[in-house]
């Protein structure tokens, strides 16, 4: 039976049986076509967006880069801690720098100065930079890119005094952008040679700058350590020694935090591991000496 028989004196002539679902169930085909045929790719940029800043120092607007942080799936970490998602890298994203008057930062510090430091930043750091007005910002940071930035940020932490913590944490962050970047390099059979050196010059020379900075920051300074929790940062410091084959030095952290009672149960573990794996090395490095 024709439902919408009878409206043919509208001008409608509506031939078969009536099925209001059909233009849904047509979609709903060729979705599952389209995805049997041809699966989602995720890139990086799927997972960028684009936000508004306002700078502190200089109270101009300018736009950045984000990373749409609760959609990346989280990877297992690197041995220092340095954290890794699918499809992005997000320590690219990592920092805040203005165009206008040059203040960058780490993204969770950018905001939190105090007026002390603005007015040391425009009076040590400003007069000296040259705005990037016209630069266009990239669809997606280059580890190049990012570098620079970063690099922009470590002067302003020395400038405006910052603590120890917050210099590490940029060295270490330029350090793993370096690392990653070496990475990638080493998997181009057409990478240039003197491109590598630099690269793996640069993460040397931040690695250090990094490790011998928080050594002093928990020696002088009361955690957090630029946001992160003291057993965290310890942890770390013990495989950068291990990095370093100071083997004693890791030891002693690695035995402070299995005794303090504030380590989780997880981190312990963690710590019990890396103890086997220190004496195993330093067992090795004596038999060779």
């Amino acid at each position: 039976m024709n439902l919408l028989s009878g409206m043919e004196k509208f001008g409608f002539s509506m031939d078969g049986e009536l099925d209001i679902l059909a233009d849904e169930k047509q979609k709903a085909g060729a979705t599952q076509a389209g995805q049997a045929a041809a699966p989602v790719v995720k890139e990086e940029k799927d997972f960028i967006l684009d936000k508004k800043v306002r700078c502190p120092v200089c109270d101009k607007e300018f736009p950045i880069k984000a990373v749409l942080a609760t959609k990346l799936k989280r990877l297992e970490p690197d041995f220092d801690l340095r954290p890794n998602y699918e499809y992005v890298d997000k320590c690219k994203y990592d920092f805040i720098s203005c165009p206008h008057c040059g203040y960058s930062a780490l993204d969770t510090t950018f905001s939190k100065i105090d007026t002390a430091r603005v007015k040391l930043i425009r009076a040590e750091f400003c007069p000296s930079f040259k705005p990037q007005i016209g630069e266009t910002l990239p669809d997606i940071y280059s580890y190049d890119y990012s570098v620079e930035k970063f690099k922009l940020a470590l002067i302003c932490t020395l400038k405006k005094r910052a603590k120890m913590s917050e210099k590490a944490y940029v060295c270490l962050k330029i350090a793993w952008l370096r690392r990653a970047q070496l990475k990638e390099l080493q998997g181009q059979k057409d990478a240039d040679p003197k491109v590598v050196e630099l690269v793996k010059k640069e993460y040397e020379g931040f690695y250090k700058q990094a490790y011998e900075g928080f050594m002093k920051a928990v020696s002088s300074e009361t955690p957090p350590y630029c946001g992160m929790a003291s057993e965290a940062v310890e942890f770390m410091l013990a495989n950068m020694s291990m990095h370093y084959k100071q083997y004693d030095a890791a030891m002693k952290l690695i035995a402070r935090l299995i005794q303090s009672p504030s380590t989780s149960r997880k981190l312990k573990d963690k710590c019990v591991d890396l103890k086997d794996e220190i004496t195993a090395k330093a067992a090795a490095a004596k038999a060779q000496s």
